[in-house]
């Protein structure tokens, strides 16, 4: 009966329940079909803490290579999409560029740097759609620095970004998604081509001159620096705007929080923890069953898609006391936003001062900032979840 129920349940759910909000979705499966196929996507979806650590951290057993793949047919074969030494030969470049003590050193000041024009600019104003105003700009800019894209603007990061998700998260397989991000990865291989050419004859201190050569100084294949080039678009963008927006979100949308961040600023970065625990920005790991593997009760074939969903790991009750709750002050446990095992989020942290000292800028630039009673905020997505629309009021300075 459970196999019937469980089989039923899945059936039921569509891509566009999962888009308006999957977690009372997930909370179903966590109490009563932790491994449950979806038909909508093609996956089966593994909810429970456990087993998503499971699946994350055996990659003998669940590959990151998986068949039908919309984020490698999106960006190409990229440091998420293998395992083993090819795993390590291409995540090495990324990690030479982002050792943490020099990431600790200059990520606040790059933030900052673009953060303050940008406030000084829309002070004045009292209201805007945040998300478009301030933080999205803030995440591709920032990032945009770091890799080497300074010449490039806001928009075109944005777009490119937008795209590249709309493709990676195509597991119903759409081929208008596919165009999408087909056409931004077209128009970032002309764009960064003549970049990669002069970085070859001197690389700089950019994380892309970084990613071109490998650990015995070879330059690397043009298609694998490009591809992992877009992988840090789409999740360097992802994490630390969208993360930003949500963690905003829940302060705004839970008052004594947010007292208690005005009151002791460094509660901040518990927030940003908290907020990445309750909305993961990333929902889901996919792997691929290797071989025949019971999981969460339930036995899997050789070539099962698996979605680890990072997203209901954070939310189960038998790992956190309250899960639906929102809590900056609750015990610190480590969460999966960023995932976990071989492929960690190298980027997490950077990620992490991005929203910190984003939002700790705007907190202390815009003062009563509040949600706008008059424009809803329009938060969507289960593989990438975020706000597309935060309109935020605030009292601007008086005018002298």
């Amino acid at each position: 009966m459970t196999h019937v129920n469980s089989r039923a349940f899945g059936e039921g759910i569509t891509v566009e329940m999962l888009d308006e909000d999957p977690y009372p979705i997930y909370a179903r499966m966590r109490e009563e079909f932790p491994v449950c196929w979806v038909p909508a996507v093609g996956l089966w979806f593994v909810t429970r803490w456990d087993d998503v650590q499971h699946v994350v951290t055996h990659p003998d057993l669940f590959t990151a290579d998986v068949a039908r793949s919309p984020l490698r047919r999106a960006l190409g074969e990229n440091v998420l999409t293998v395992d083993g030494e090819v795993h390590k030969r291409l995540r090495g470049p990324i990690e030479t560029g982002l050792r943490p003590r020099a990431v600790d050193a200059w990520a606040p000041g790059i933030v900052s740097a673009i953060a303050e024009p940008m406030l000084d600019e829309i002070s004045p104003r009292g209201r805007a759609d945040i998300m478009e105003a301030f933080l999205e700009p803030v995440s591709v800019l920032s990032l945009g620095r770091v890799m080497g894209l300074g010449e490039l603007d806001a928009n075109t990061l944005r777009h490119w970004f937008f795209s590249l998700a709309t493709g990676g998260a195509n597991h119903e397989q759409d081929p208008g998604k596919y165009a999408i991000s087909d056409a931004a990865s077209s128009a970032i291989d002309d764009r960064i081509a003549p970049l990669l050419d002069r970085l070859e004859d001197g690389p700089g201190d950019s994380l892309l001159g970084a990613m071109l050569r490998d650990a015995d100084g070879r330059l690397r294949p043009r298609r694998e620096v490009l591809s992992d080039l877009k992988l840090i678009l789409l999740g360097g963008m992802q994490e630390p705007g969208h993360g930003a927006g949500l963690t905003l979100w829940a302060l705004l949308t839970h008052p004594e929080q947010r007292r208690k961040v005005a009151e002791d600023p460094t509660l901040l970065a518990d927030a940003v923890e908290e907020g990445m625990r309750w909305i993961a920005p990333v929902g889901t790991a996919t792997r691929q069953l290797v071989s025949s593997a019971p999981i969460g009760g339930v036995t899997l074939e050789a070539g099962s898609r698996v979605a680890a969903v990072l997203a209901s790991a954070n939310r189960d009750e038998r790992r956190w006391k309250q899960a639906d709750a929102f809590d900056i002050e609750r015990s610190r446990q480590a969460h999966r936003a960023f995932g976990t095992g071989p492929h960690f989020c190298v980027g997490h942290r950077l990620a992490r001062h991005q929203q910190s000292t984003s939002l700790g800028m705007l907190l202390e630039r815009l003062p009563n900032l509040r949600l706008d009673p008059a424009e809803p905020t329009e938060i969507s997505g289960w593989e990438f979840r975020g706000p597309s629309r935060l309109p935020v009021l605030w009292d601007p300075p008086a005018r002298t």
